[in-house]
C-alpha cells in the first residue's frame, strides 16, 4: 500500500488540491467577509473600551476604525486618529477551514455552521489589532488619551497575540476536527489490510 492509497494519504492529497481554490475563493470574496468580520471586531472594540471609535470604513480590503482620538502633528493642527487593518492577515483561515472541510466531504450546512462559527475569532485578531495600534504602537499619549494604560495594555498585547498567532490556523482546524470526528476516526483507526 503506498502512501496516497491510504485513506489518510488520500485526505492530505485531497486538501493540497483544495487549498488552492480555497484560497482564491477567500481571496476574491475577502471583502465581503471583511465587513462582516469588521462590523463585529466593532463591536469587540466598544466592549473593551467604549466610545473610541465614531465609525467604520471599507475602503477596498482594509478597514478604516475612524476613532474619537487627537493628535497634533504640528502646532496649531489638530486630526482625528484613523488607523487601519488588513482583515487578511486574520481571515485566511477560511480558506484552510474549507479545504479540510471540502477534502473530507463534509456537508454544506457543516461548512457554512463552521464559517459562521470562525466569525468572532476573525473579529478578534482585527480588534486587537486595532486596540494595539492606538494602546501600544503609537505610544503613551494616544494610549493615555484613549485610557487604554495600566492592565489594559497588558490585555491588549495578549489579546493581538493569540489573535494574530493561534486564532488564525488553530480554530479552523479545530472545528474541521469537531465536524469530522468520525472521518478521522476511520482514518486512524483503520486496520491496514492483511496480505
Amino acid at each position: 500500500m503506498t502512501v496516497w492509497t491510504h485513506p489518510l494519504g488520500k485526505f492530505v492529497l485531497r486538501t493540497i488540491l483544495w487549498l488552492p481554490l480555497c484560497f482564491a475563493a477567500w481571496y476574491y470574496s475577502a471583502k465581503y467577509h471583511a465587513f462582516f468580520a469588521g462590523e463585529l471586531a466593532l463591536w469587540l472594540v466598544d466592549q473593551f473600551k467604549s466610545g473610541i471609535v465614531s465609525s467604520l470604513e471599507h475602503p477596498g480590503f482594509d478597514l478604516v476604525f475612524v476613532t474619537t482620538l487627537e493628535v497634533h502633528s504640528e502646532p496649531g493642527l489638530t486630526a482625528l486618529l484613523v488607523p487601519e487593518v488588513n482583515p487578511l492577515l486574520y481571515t485566511y483561515g477560511l480558506a484552510l477551514f474549507l479545504a479540510l472541510m471540502l477534502a473530507a466531504r463534509a456537508r454544506w450546512w457543516k461548512i457554512l455552521i463552521g464559517a459562521i462559527v470562525l466569525l468572532p475569532f476573525q473579529s478578534w485578531g482585527i480588534a486587537f489589532d486595532f486596540l494595539v495600534q492606538i494602546g501600544v504602537k503609537l505610544g503613551p499619549d494616544v494610549a493615555a488619551q484613549a485610557g487604554l494604560i495600566g492592565w489594559r495594555t497588558e490585555a491588549i498585547a495578549l489579546g493581538y497575540q493569540v489573535g494574530n498567532l493561534i486564532f488564525p490556523t488553530l480554530i479552523p482546524v479545530v472545528l474541521w476536527a469537531l465536524f469530522n470526528r468520525t472521518f478521522i476516526e476511520s482514518v486512524l483507526w483503520r486496520r491496514p489490510a492483511t496480505p
